[in-house]
């Protein structure tokens, strides 16, 4: 286990342990990000394609842009340019629903689940040696201190939200 003070050179111990705390979740994100992207590089897709590649592939309907920015891990602020991109390489289909013409559903083709169906068993095979280190009690400790994480974060943007608000007089 490597001591983040180290592996950062700091001059100085962390102002507090919310500070290390902050920081260990943005280093291990970016290095996360970092090697993700690597990995879906080499089968020519970004995490964001592959992921909406796999809601699709295993939803196995065609889904609304909305449905589909729902679910996906990353917020993605355009999913009509991640679809776009997709059905240039003819990865999905995009077709306007009848009954509301604003509504678009996105599909995946055959070629799309060629593309997507390898990348699954190789990512699980990532995953396991990713967490390898943590015994799967500690994976769920994880899992359960970053929803902690998360909802604070979230606590945190609506109270500064309203506060903004507040301050400017809406």
């Amino acid at each position: 286990m490597t001591d983040l003070s180290q592996e950062l050179r700091r001059c100085q111990p962390f102002a507090s342990v919310d500070q290390e705390a902050m920081l260990s979740l943005v280093r291990t994100g970016d290095q996360l990000d970092n090697y993700l992207a690597r990995f879906f590089r080499q089968h020519d897709l970004t995490f964001s394609q592959y992921n909406l590649l796999r809601i699709l592939d295993m939803e196995d309907r065609p889904l609304s842009c909305g449905e589909i920015g729902e679910r996906l891990v990353q917020v993605v602020p355009a999913v009509t340019a991640l679809v776009d991109r997709l059905l240039k390489r003819e990865l999905v289909t995009r077709e306007r629903s009848e009954s509301d013409r604003r509504t678009v559903y996105v599909n995946i083709t055959p070629k799309g689940r060629q593309v997507v169906a390898p990348v699954v068993d190789l990512l699980r095979d990532l995953e396991k040696e990713v967490m390898s280190e943590m015994k799967r009690k500690e994976q769920k400790e994880l899992i359960r201190l970053l929803g902690l994480v998360r909802s604070g974060m979230n606590r945190a943007v609506e109270r500064r939200a309203s506060e903004s608000l507040s301050s400017s007089g809406l």
